[in-house]
C-alpha cells in the first residue's frame, strides 16, 4: 500500500479505537463526592443513579443492583465477620464535597436512610455513622432492619471546621455475628439541616441522637 493511502488509513483506524475507548455517547452514572451541584446544598439526597457514588472502602462489599420487583437501582451491602473497622471510610460510604460540608458546618443535621434486610443471609441490624473527623463524629448509630423498606434516621450536631484536610463521610454497615456474613440493601440517603448554624462555644460541640 502506498504511503499516501497507508498513513491516512492508519490515522482513521487509530481514531476509531480512541473513539471506541472513550465512548463519548455512553451513559455514565455520576461518581465522586456528593455535591450541591445546582441543588440545595443544605438538603441532598443520594438515590437512583447517584448511588454509584458509594465507595467500598477497604473491602469489596457493595454492588448496584436492580430489585426483582422493579424500581430504581439500590446498593446491596455485604459484610463478613472478619471485616472489622471503626472509621467509615474503611467500609461502604459516601463522601460529601466541600460545598455540602460547608453548608452543614456547626449545625444540627439529620441523616435519613431508607434500607431493608436482603439476600440469603439477611442482616437483622445495621449501623450508620456521620464522620467529620475523629473528635467530631456521630459514632455508629444502631438500627433494627426488616425485610420491608423502612426509613431510619439520626440527628447529629456537626463540629466547626478546622484546618484539617479531608471531607465528611457517611458510612453504613450491616451488623455481623461471629463467623457469619450479612446482607442489606439501601435505597437512599438524605442529609439535611434541621437547625441554624451554631455560634460561639456551642459551635465546637458535636453530638448525636439515634432514632428509628
Amino acid at each position: 500500500m502506498r504511503d499516501r493511502f497507508f498513513f491516512p488509513l492508519a490515522a482513521v483506524v487509530a481514531g476509531a479505537f480512541v473513539f471506541t475507548a472513550i465512548q463519548p455517547f455512553a451513559d455514565r452514572p455520576p461518581v465522586g463526592p456528593v455535591s450541591g451541584g445546582g441543588r440545595n446544598a443544605e438538603d441532598v439526597t443520594v438515590a437512583g443513579r447517584e448511588l454509584h457514588r458509594f465507595l467500598p472502602g477497604n473491602y469489596d462489599g457493595i454492588a448496584i443492583v436492580n430489585p426483582a420487583d422493579g424500581g430504581a437501582p439500590v446498593v446491596r451491602i455485604t459484610r463478613l465477620a472478619n471485616e472489622i473497622y471503626e472509621i467509615p471510610q474503611s467500609g461502604p460510604h459516601i463522601v460529601l464535597d466541600a460545598d455540602v460540608e460547608l453548608a452543614f458546618e456547626a449545625r444540627p443535621i439529620e441523616v435519613e436512610i431508607v434500607a431493608r434486610a436482603a439476600g440469603d443471609f439477611a442482616a437483622s441490624k445495621f449501623e450508620a455513622n456521620y464522620f467529620a473527623r475523629p473528635e467530631g463524629e456521630s459514632g455508629w448509630c444502631p438500627f433494627d432492619l426488616t425485610p420491608q423498606w423502612q426509613t431510619y434516621s439520626f440527628q447529629f450536631t456537626t463540629p466547626k471546621r478546622t484546618d484539617h484536610e479531608g471531607y465528611d463521610y457517611v458510612g453504613v454497615r450491616p451488623v455481623v455475628p461471629d463467623s457469619k456474613r450479612r446482607i442489606m440493601e439501601l435505597q437512599s440517603i438524605r442529609i439535611h439541616a434541621v437547625g441554624p448554624k451554631l455560634q460561639g462555644d456551642a459551635a465546637g460541640v458535636s453530638r448525636a441522637t439515634c432514632t428509628s
